[in-house]
């Protein structure tokens, strides 16, 4: 076939040449990353390389040929059917789109041929000009014009992205089948075409029921246009998701090809923040050195931690010897530096693959008993209160409209007069509750919304409260808690400290705005919230509480660890005798549990439970009985190789 090839003679500047006498100029940088390959790599706090994304060399196909029949009449039916009979352009259903879209006031229909595209995709840049529309219709015709049908194709398959990395109809056959482009089948042939205009919503690795639909939908134009009997279309549907849902449940280790992963949700965090902004392509192959807050040493402990404790939790719910008790529970870590925010381990979940990424790190769910310190220490700021002051512990009962709320303790078990700080050790509900009434909601809400991020609007206006009734991620909650060591102080969390580009320039803000891929950016996969972008707050934020609260609330949560405190079963089992303080948390129905604490370098949360929040971890699966112990031993893997500290006492 006839050759279109490319130099890349000055920077910024690429010539393409269609004939002996024409030039095109295009500054486009997309391909000139290509010939100059250099993977970005991703280090940790100390310099350690966590993650290395591949910058493998494209596989092409070379020959027209060698592409299967069915390959190229999916693309036709999906993305042009009057491909065989315009000639670059077809200008009625240009006409048509320009109609709509005009009459819509914004962008609701494309009319590009599959010739368009491809001149989209070799000779411009991803800016939506209507200068860019007119050149690609120029490079159209002038594509039409040198090349085959069948090479024009060959061409668009060979540039297409598939997502997850992959370019190229060879690299996307070998990854999601593991065969080459020529052995590809009818179904198979559909569903790559199928994640070919939108790769982030179409993967099946990354959507499975936008991939199945979309898949429906190619093979439903196949028959539209005779390619397929339409009395077929669900049968080979059906029985290609059958077949395909076995290699969907192979494990992977990045939703990217990495050549390097030592840290899967935090390189998982690092990727999606990344794609704010720069391009696919410059994170692939354009050479970044991205510098991160993450400890390595942290992160493997943080994954081995929650692995082995989850890991536990399954094999006794499958084997029957907890109440309840169902398999399939999972659970996130988080861990953050509570003087300036910066994230150093990430967990989400009991092993990294497509469908078990940073989602649990990041859901919002019930927090329990976890809010309890927040309320004490609104109480001990308002001066009206202090440890050794005592309340009853007895049943308590509200009426309101026509119905009576009556809150329990855990266990049904009351105390009778007992001081605040054995209210908290114990998580005494009636006690919480109680005070919580004598503060009022609005200093609680206020310390928690701004210790954690969360919008004053989002928390129950009730003394429903003071049980945990406020939905937090495990994100917003290591947060939250960081206040406590940081003398009152919020933080905001931040993971990347700086990038540079493959010639040590500083890259922090960006890439440049016309080098970037405007189409795809960022819209693949949400950033982790609770981030602060590259490098933390210019301004330290106003304090929430005084230092002296905080020094006094830590002197009382650490009792939480201590002989009476609901934690205590946890720091025997696992011989925790670090300098700690925290929370136990628990839900209705042992649906949440949680373990949210700190010690003078760490503010840490684990959180445990199911996917679908209806289903319940299992009669006695608390926050202290099985939350804690993980935290418990991922603090003790981190202070192994390291000096522990003494939190500041009280009035020092």
């Amino acid at each position: 076939m006839d050759q279109f090839y490319l130099t890349v003679s000055a920077p910024g500047r690429e010539e393409y040449f269609l004939e002996d006498d024409e030039t095109f100029e295009v500054p486009y940088m997309a391909s000139k990353l290509s010939v100059e390959a250099v993977p970005t790599r991703i280090l940790d706090v100390k310099g350690r390389l966590l993650g290395e994304f591949s910058s493998e060399k494209r596989l092409y196909v070379s020959d027209p040929a060698e592409l299967p029949a069915f390959l190229k009449k999916a693309l036709v039916a999906s993305e042009d059917g009057t491909f065989y009979e315009h000639h670059g352009v077809n200008w009625s259903a240009l006409v048509r789109a320009l109609w709509v879209n005009a009459r819509n006031m914004r962008r609701s229909q494309g009319g590009s041929t599959i010739t368009q595209q491809l001149a989209k995709m070799m000779f411009t840049t991803r800016r939506k000009t209507y200068g860019r529309k007119i050149y690609e219709l120029f490079c159209a015709r002038k594509l039409e014009a040198k090349f085959t049908k069948d090479q024009i194709l060959l061409m668009y398959l060979d540039f297409a992205y598939f997502g997850h990395g992959v370019f190229g109809i060879e690299s996307a056959a070998r990854y999601y089948f593991g065969k080459s482009a020529r052995d590809l089948d009818l179904a198979e042939c559909a569903m790559l075409v199928g994640i070919i205009p939108n790769p982030n919503r179409y993967s099946p690795f990354a959507n499975l029921g936008l991939a199945q639909a979309r898949h429906r939908t190619v093979l439903s134009r196949m028959a539209k246009l005779d390619f397929v009997p339409a009395s077929a279309v669900e049968g080979i549907s059906a029985d290609f998701w059958k077949r395909m849902s076995e290699r969907l449940k192979v494990p992977e280790t990045a939703f990217w090809r990495m050549r390097v992963n030592e840290a899967p949700y935090a390189v998982e965090a690092v990727r999606r923040r990344l794609l704010k902004d720069f391009s696919k392509d410059r994170l692939l192959k354009g050479g970044l050195k991205v510098n991160t807050t993450f400890d390595l040493d942290l992160q493997r402990a943080a994954q081995d931690a929650l692995r082995r404790g989850l890991a536990e939790l399954n094999a006794r719910a499958e084997s029957g010897k907890s109440t309840g008790a169902v398999k399939g529970i999972e659970g996130a870590l988080v861990a953050l530096d509570p003087r300036d925010g910066s994230v150093l381990a990430l967990v989400g979940g009991s092993g990294f693959n497509f469908q078990n990424q940073l989602i649990r790190a990041d859901s919002a769910r019930p927090i329990g008993s976890s809010v309890k310190p927040f309320i004490f220490a609104a109480a001990f700021e308002s001066g009206r209160f202090k440890p050794e002051d005592t309340m009853e512990d007895a049943p308590v009962h509200y009426k309101s409209g026509g119905r009576t709320w009556s809150p329990q303790n855990y266990g049904k078990k009351y105390y009778g007069k007992v001081t605040l700080a054995l209210a908290l050790h114990k998580s005494l509900n009636s006690v919480a509750i109680r005070l919580l009434e004598a503060v009022g909601l609005d200093p609680v809400i206020a310390v928690v919304a701004a210790a954690s991020g969360k919008a004053p609007e989002a928390f129950p206006r009730n003394l429903t409260l003071a049980l945990g009734t406020v939905d937090l991620s495990a994100f917003q909650l290591a947060r939250a808690y960081a206040v406590f060591v940081n003398e009152g102080r919020p933080v905001e969390p931040h993971f990347i400290r700086s990038i540079e580009g493959r010639s040590g320039e500083d890259m922090t803000a960006g890439e440049p705005a016309a080098e970037a891929d405007a189409d795809e950016g960022a819209a693949e996969t949400p950033p982790v919230p609770g981030t602060a972008g590259q490098g933390p707050p210019p301004e330290p934020p106003r304090p929430v509480l005084k230092p002296e609260t905080c020094r006094l609330l830590l002197s009382v949560m650490r009792g939480v660890l201590g002989p009476e405190g609901s934690a205590r079963a946890a720091a025997l089992k696992t011989g925790f005798n670090i300098p700690a303080a925290g929370k136990t948390g628990t839900t209705n129905d042992y649906r949440d549990a949680w373990f949210a604490g700190v010690t003078p370098d760490l503010s840490a949360v684990v959180w445990l439970g199911h996917d679908d929040m209806r289903v319940p971890l299992g009669y006695g699966y608390a926050g202290g009985a099985i939350a804690a112990p993980i935290w418990m031993e991922f603090v003790k893997a981190v202070y192994r190789d390291r000096p522990t500290r003494e939190f500041a006492t009280p009035g020092s």
